[in-house]
């Protein structure tokens, strides 16, 4: 160790499912935190006709994890939003609405669509559509009162929301140390990753929208909890290479090996 040990850290943050080693880059980051916590409780003494306490006992230790998230990939909405990934192929449909009159906005069970046809109107005569939101507008009063809506529809790629179960998963953070320029690895065995409160959709500040999560820190009962790491995570820091110089000069009696 150095003596230098101030610490301003960078890195880069990585999930996976617990003890699969496939790590995933969740993206950008701008913080990241390890809170700990603990419950306690005292025994009583007496001394001299008052009581004081006599002995602290450390009843429950455990922490959670802050994070903030920046990237809304599809990999990272499923685990916030505790959804599915869903995927829908390219087709074509057709819907039929009735009592249509001028001025009303139907909105199709699709968006993203085009090559709308409906039978005796004409469009941006009788009615208008937007393709992304996948509406129409009418702007006449349609002859017939059951009008039959053809059209096709891009596939599609998104994720459901609140209907699926939380998995637990593991947190690698692998960073340096910007003072020293060493590198730290930071790898936490097992968390559960709190119901978030809310995602930004429409901004009202000059800055990108973010995401603040809370993970629960929780033991990995698959791991000996008296190993050198214990069941809950650890810190790395790592040593230099000892490197082994030699001139030729070094006698070799085939009775030891060389070993790190």
């Amino acid at each position: 160790m150095s003596e230098n040990e101030y610490y301003y850290g960078q890195g880069k943050v990585f999930l996976s499912p617990v003890n699969s080693g496939q790590w995933r880059w969740i993206g950008d980051v701008s913080s990241l935190k390890i809170n700990f916590e603990f419950e306690e409780q005292y025994s009583k003494r007496s001394i001299g006709g008052r009581l004081v306490n006599g002995k602290r006992f450390v009843t429950f230790n455990g922490g959670n994890i802050t994070a903030t998230w920046f990237n809304r990939s599809l990999e990272n909405l499923q685990l916030l939003l505790r959804g599915k990934f869903v995927t829908h192929q390219q087709s074509w449909t057709t819907e039929e609405f009735k009592n249509i009159k001028s001025g009303m906005t139907i909105s199709l069970q699709h968006q993203n669509i085009r090559d709308v046809f409906i039978e005796n109107l004409n469009e941006n005569i009788d009615y208008t559509v937007d393709c992304i939101a996948g509406s129409i507008q009418f702007l006449t009063n349609p002859k017939s009162q059951q009008l039959f809506v053809e059209y096709d529809y891009s596939g599609v790629s998104g994720i459901s929301i609140l209907n699926n179960e939380p998995n637990d998963f593991s947190l690698r953070y692998e960073g340096i140390n910007i003072i020293e320029q060493k590198q730290i690895n930071i790898e936490l065995y097992r968390l559960s990753l709190d119901p978030i409160e809310f995602i930004s959709c429409i901004d009202d500040k000059s800055e990108f929208s973010n995401v603040e999560t809370r993970l629960q820190l929780l033991p990995d009962l698959s791991k000996n909890p008296k190993s050198d790491f214990g069941q809950f995570g650890r810190i790395i820091q790592f040593n230099d290479f000892i490197n082994i110089l030699y001139d030729d000069g070094i006698a070799y009696d085939e009775k030891y090996q060389f070993a790190y």
